[in-house]
């Protein structure tokens, strides 16, 4: 047989050289994609990282803590992944550092001194359910944390004023809400971001304005809104809108502004998925308005705020529950308690409260259990001696009673608890109905809960057992009730109401 020609033997050796040659230069490839891909990640972290400094940050030792150890920062982030969260987000309405315009418009800080939570919003993170939003109003009566500056109660916002740990504390120790991390923005903040973003769109049935916010809209339809113009539909609570020829009141002031605080929420997480991360020079704009603006505590970390980002980027606006804690107005416009006058203030509402923060926080709703129970009697009506007697028929060790005077007409009955003694609290919170409230106090004894009762107020726990039967012809007991008493009369707010006929919308085009 012939031997083959050099070319054909070089042939299988050439091949072999190309395929050789081929995977250096699929693998330098790879490797120049990866190494890309590392810088452009690392590029971006840093960039994170050096916005993330700018933000100022507080130590609030208030705030729930996930577990943490000396991993580090892969440790903390997986911890935060792991586990559901609740954030305090506030728009603060303290005038430091206002721009000179916006001071002439909204007040200097010497004019409107202190600092107020004008809008407050409590977002919960599950990994599972997604996110809820609560709404809580800012007129709320309670129970303020020891040594606050405007007193032992006040409307909840006014709990701003003695720094964010003591809104903090009033939240959690009033309401049994576990706060997890604090995001704090102010006017200016507000503004330059949705500025930053180009402004966003909102459909106007009719005109509107409010003279104490600066909202002035005109013209009816999509409208487009800078940053001071949302900033004043945000703000308002005195709106007025036009329609048959005249303008009217909106009579719900604060729990309207609520309900069009969330259409907006919708309007601006929209905008910003559609406009603010998918261009790099925008998003850079928002981000450079936004770090010097805002506050948040020291334990958001870069690594949790890009979980959140990755885990949570995608919801939908539209399908996220937004709820508003349900309360009642107090008719008299401006209440007294004491010797200190407070304005138009809203009351809580049980049991409708904690079914709304149960709601919220995806847990089941309280279930009353027997605890030790002192009742003192603060109602000014007698109040007293009917909660004892149904406290104990319902079960409860009632081991003492007492009066005091009644610092006010009407008033909530306050559940007063002691250092690891929230859960017994809530045990008896679930027994009462009507405006009531929970409060830490560090005198209250160890295994001992104490209800101060007020003039809003019933026993809505059924009894241990079913009573037994009457024996026959006797005369039939009395129907008990459980219709909550609220003041006045007034109706129970919903957790969620629909949008009015003068409120903005989103518009129906694409922003």
């Amino acid at each position: 047989m012939a031997e083959p020609s050099p070319e054909l033997r070089r042939a299988p050796r050439h091949a072999a050289a190309r395929r050789r040659r081929g995977w250096r230069r699929a693998l330098v490839a790879a490797n120049v994609v990866v190494a890309v891909a590392l810088v452009a990640a690392s590029t971006a972290y840093a960039y994170v990282t050096y916005r993330y400094s700018q933000v100022t940050k507080v130590h609030l030792p208030g705030l729930v803590h996930h577990g943490r150890d000396s991993a580090g920062p892969v440790a903390v982030l997986n911890a935060e992944q792991a586990a559901a969260m609740t954030i305090l987000l506030i728009g603060n309405n303290t005038r430091t550092g206002l721009a000179p315009g916006d001071a002439t418009h909204f007040g200097s800080s010497e004019e409107v001194g202190g600092a107020r939570s004008d809008v407050t919003m409590l977002v919960h993170l599950d990994p599972v359910h997604g996110a809820t939003i609560l709404s809580i109003p800012r007129d709320l009566f309670v129970p303020l944390p020891a040594g606050s500056m405007v007193g032992p109660v006040g409307k909840v916002d006014a709990a701003l004023n003695d720094g964010p740990e003591h809104l903090i504390e009033a939240i959690t120790d009033d309401l049994g809400i576990p706060i997890h991390h604090f995001v704090s923005i102010d006017f200016d903040g507000f503004q330059h971001v949705v500025d930053a973003l180009g402004g966003l769109d909102m459909s106007f049935p009719v005109p509107l304005r409010d003279a104490y916010s600066g909202l002035n809209v005109t013209t009816t339809g999509c409208q487009h809104l800078d940053g001071a113009e949302a900033l004043a539909l945000v703000r308002a609570r005195h709106l007025e809108y036009y329609e048959g020829g005249r303008w009217h009141d909106d009579p719900e002031s604060d729990l309207s502004r609520i309900r069009r605080d969330h259409e907006f929420l919708a309007v601006l997480a929209k905008t910003v998925k559609a406009r603010g991360l998918a261009d790099p020079l925008r998003a850079n704009a928002v981000l450079g308005d936004l770090v010097n603006q805002v506050t948040i505590d020291d334990g958001l970390s870069v690594g949790t705020l890009l979980s959140l980002l990755r885990r949570y980027g995608g919801l939908d606006p539209d399908t996220t529950p937004e709820l508003t804690l349900p309360v009642t107005l107090v008719p008299e416009g401006n209440y007294r308690y004491g010797d200190g006058a407070y304005g138009s203030v809203v009351f809580p509402s049980e049991p409708a409260d904690h079914q709304v923060i149960a709601q919220f926080l995806d847990e089941a709703p309280l279930t009353p259990a027997p605890e030790p129970v002192e009742v003192v009697d603060a109602s000014g009506t007698g109040a007293g001696q009917r909660v004892a007697a149904g406290l104990a028929a319902a079960g409860f060790q009632v081991v003492g009673q007492s009066w005091a005077a009644a610092p006010a007409y009407p008033s909530e009955t306050v559940v007063r608890y002691g250092l690891g003694a929230v859960g017994a609290a809530e045990h008896v919170l679930a027994a009462l109905g009507g405006a009531v409230m929970m409060a830490y106090d560090a005198s209250v004894p160890a295994g001992t809960v104490v209800v101060d009762v007020g003039s809003v107020v019933t026993v809505t726990a059924p009894g241990p057992s079913a009573a037994p039967a009457a024996p026959a012809g006797a005369p039939a007991a009395p129907a008990t009730t459980t219709t909550v008493p609220t003041p006045g009369g007034q109706p129970v707010t919903p957790s969620v109401t629909p949008l009015q006929n003068f409120d903005p919308t989103q518009c129906s085009a694409p922003a």
